[in-house]
């Protein structure tokens, strides 16, 4: 894991500012390389051959490589080149990959099994290859200025920032983040600098400087119906390929069925040999449900166990710091959870539970589209006037997976924006763009809502969190349920036997893993906190002084000062939107600490 910068000229003064904001994503080493004025930039993690000769930049012959990520499937890949005649100087993936390239070209990139986002220069043919992994774990950023025919690609947003001539607030993603608490476009907030989206390759060319990007990495999703003992192992596999490492791995243990899937992988593998984090909430037991099944299981499976508060106080010190790392505004408050976390641990390493519910459809939305599906299939719903009750029931029968995907943002948490947005636009399906859904005739419902999630709110929001506040401190994240192995062989299993024949979310998993497990907390309740409740009590003068035009005043060309402070004084009387209140804190802070 690491940074990395890079740009088609010399500037010793722009690389060391560029590098100034991705140094913390790779504290152990750095390094720089020049050809012929275009240079490659790298801050290093170590994880994989802590020696120097793994340190980047990293060339053989015409190619040099600066690379983030980690590749799970190199010590294969490795021995395929072994027998081909490559001699291999470290063992790290890193040299992997770039003897791949030299044998393969691009298509080395689609037998890479891991996450990455990575930068390869050609030195002969004078081309630029960029390419980010399927799921979109690790990020990375590019501006062109088609003017000086400058070509500039980071880890990180504000080292591009470093590169535009002008900082332009983006409105289309102002819009964006207004009606789901996040961007997926593939520009970024900032007018000009883009995303390279999950699963594209960027080729620039310096002879005529010019850049294409096209759709080079895509899901292989499969309609197999594997028995239970074919699943578990093939799970435990996966998880298994993840955890290699020359520095310790930690484990975010919850009473969920997926991380503790992982669990049961890791002792297998560590003998519990390696620590577990999880958080808790003092005086707020109705949320610790999750904390005390974790520390249960800890202490029947004898491992080290560490717990972690989270208070009002958390919120208070480390937002404005959430956002100026995130470099994007986005609303989910679990944010300041990662950061807390991302700050504790001690090890370079933490494994997540992250994406199971998208495979196994473990959100109550999920089931009741199931329900729904079960219903009609038998013909029990022929008569039932679809347009009659509300509209978070009515969406249950739509054909289209754009609009139900619309219709469960709509409701709730982003409904009567108008009241606090000035001039914003409504998003409809027509808008909606993904980065693999098109590829897929899914004419399930229900595992086409969960595709679109793992095309979406998958790379924007869990795996950004992630990445970003982690790496801002030094530190890995690796989502083992979030294997593309895992997605392609069971995201198209029969819904029916996801749910295993019942009406209980991830019944499946579930049974499949029964004895590997100890014991799972009662009901879903996933990485939450008391937010609404300190809205109303601790957090409620923090986020009246942040939500006022006194703050920062140029947001008063989006925001409506004086109905949001209304809203502030509902919620005192009752849960009036807190989410939205958060999503409002989360947009004014980044306003103000961009200067935008």
């Amino acid at each position: 894991m690491c940074g990395i910068n890079g740009f088609n000229f010399k500037d010793n003064s722009l690389a060391m500012r560029m590098r100034k904001f991705t140094k913390s994503r790779g504290p152990d080493a750095d390094g720089i390389y020049i050809d012929n004025f275009f240079t490659l930039l790298h801050d290093r993690l170590s994880i994989l051959d802590l020696s120097s000769f793994a340190n980047q930049p990293m060339t053989f012959e015409n190619l040099t490589i600066s690379y983030n990520g980690e590749i799970y499937n190199f010590k294969d890949l490795k021995k395929e080149l072994i027998d081909d005649g490559y001699k291999f100087i470290t063992n790290s993936d890193t040299e992997v990959i770039l003897f791949l390239f030299h044998k393969y070209n691009i298509h080395a990139f689609k037998k890479l099994s891991g996450i990455f986002a990575l930068a390869i220069w050609d030195k002969l043919n004078r081309k630029l290859y960029l390419v980010r992994d399927k799921v979109g774990v690790k990020p990375l950023y590019y501006h062109f200025n088609s003017y000086e025919k400058k070509f500039h690609f980071s880890s990180s947003v504000k080292s591009l920032l470093e590169c535009s001539k002008s900082k332009i607030l983006n409105e289309d993603a102002v819009h964006h983040y207004s009606n789901f608490g996040r961007n997926d476009l593939k520009e970024t907030i900032f007018k000009n600098i883009y995303k390279l989206a999950p699963g594209e390759l960027l080729v620039f060319e310096e002879e005529n400087s010019k850049y294409s990007v096209k759709k080079f990495l895509k899901f292989n999703l499969q309609q197999n119906n594997y028995s239970n003992e074919d699943m578990k192992a093939t799970i435990k596999q996966t998880i298994k390929s993840q955890l290699i490492s020359d520095v310790p791995i930690a484990l975010s243990l919850s009473g969920g069925v997926d991380s503790n899937v992982i669990y049961s992988a890791m002792r297998e593998k560590f003998n519990n040999n390696f620590n577990i984090y999880s958080f808790y909430y003092k005086d707020y037991e109705k949320f610790n449900g999750d904390f005390y099944t974790a520390q249960k299981n800890a202490k029947f499976y004898k491992t080290p166990f560490f717990p972690i508060e989270i208070s009002h106080l958390d919120f208070i010190d480390t937002a404005e710091k959430v956002v100026e790392i995130l470099e994007e505004p986005l609303a989910n408050q679990c944010s300041i959870l990662n950061y807390k976390m991302a700050n504790t641990i001690k090890e370079k390493i933490l494994i997540t539970g992250d994406g199971g519910d998208e495979i196994f459809t473990g959100y109550d939305s999920y089931k009741s589209i199931y329900i729904i599906n079960l219903l009609q299939k038998l013909n029990l719903l022929k008569n039932f006037d679809i347009n009659f009750g509300p509209k978070n029931f009515r969406r249950l029968f739509m054909n289209n997976p754009k609009d139900i995907y619309l219709s469960f943002s709509e409701q709730n948490i982003y409904k009567d924006l108008e009241k606090y947005y000035k001039n914003m636009k409504r998003y409809n399906k027509n808008d909606l763009k993904f980065n693999h859904c098109n590829d897929f005739e899914l004419k399930n419902r229900l595992n086409h809502v969960c595709f679109l999630d793992i095309d979406s709110v998958i790379p924007n929001d869990f795996l950004l969190r992630n990445d970003k506040i982690f790496m801002s401190q030094g530190k890995e994240v690796r989502v083992p349920m979030l294997d593309v192995n895992l997605i392609n062989k069971f995201l198209m299993m029969n819904e029916s036997k996801k749910f295993a024949n019942s009406f209980k979310s991830k019944n499946l998993l579930k049974k499949v893993f029964n004895k590997e497990i100890h014991s799972l907390v009662k009901g879903k309740w996933g990485l939450q906190s008391p937010y609404a409740k300190w809205l109303k009590g601790p957090l409620n003068t923090f986020a009246k002084e942040i939500l006022s035009k006194e703050y920062y005043s140029n947001s008063d060309k989006y925001l409506n000062f004086e109905n949001i402070q209304k809203m502030l004084i509902k919620h005192q009387k009752e849960y009036y939107n807190p989410a939205l209140i958060w999503s409002l804190i989360n947009l004014q802070l980044f306003f103000r600490k961009f200067k935008l």
